[in-house]
């Protein structure tokens, strides 16, 4: 009935594993080139705990298992001398995780795709109807910053669900 371990404990791993890629490809350019991205890309995951008193955590953890609650943070930091305007800031859902509709800053925009993003609820049309797209067919959410001053940041967040084998 439960989801395999092994591929509910890899969903923290994957996400971290992936984005370690990306990152790591762009901090060894760095590196050898000793030139700054103007904007670096920090990104956290945590599982949600609740204690015995009802006291909500968000705790680092490698292993996760199915209905668990993570949340995703990434902080996008301005290494510039000046502001830079119009930044998407970007978060994926993780695969084998579904959003929980629950967000910040407000006001993200949401993709199945990762590509096309619009104002949620997302909608689609089926048999000549429009309907609202389920959240866990969401898979990235964006926020349009306006400005970002120099050597400031800002952290947009999403919690995800991990998928049971009937979700």
């Amino acid at each position: 009935m439960g989801l395999n371990m092994s591929k509910a404990n890899i969903v923290l791993k994957g996400l971290t594993l992936s984005l370690m890629m990306g990152f790591a490809t762009t901090h060894v350019a760095l590196a050898e080139s000793k030139v700054k991205e103007p904007v670096s890309i920090q990104l956290k995951a945590f599982k949600k705990i609740v204690d015995n008193k009802g006291k909500v955590q968000f705790v680092s953890s490698d292993v996760t298992k199915p209905k668990d609650i993570i949340e995703s943070r990434a902080t996008y930091t301005n290494n510039t001398a000046g502001s830079i305007k119009g930044l998407k800031a970007t978060l994926p859902i993780p695969a084998d995780t579904q959003y929980t509709g629950m967000s910040t800053p407000t006001g993200a925009l949401a993709s199945t795709d990762g590509i096309n993003f619009a104002t949620p609820p997302l909608k689609k049309t089926v048999n000549g109807k429009m309907v609202e797209v389920p959240l866990k067919d969401y898979r990235a959410l964006q926020w349009q910053i306006a400005e970002l001053p120099s050597k400031k940041s800002i952290t947009v967040v999403a919690q995800t669900k991990v998928n049971a084998t009937n979700d």
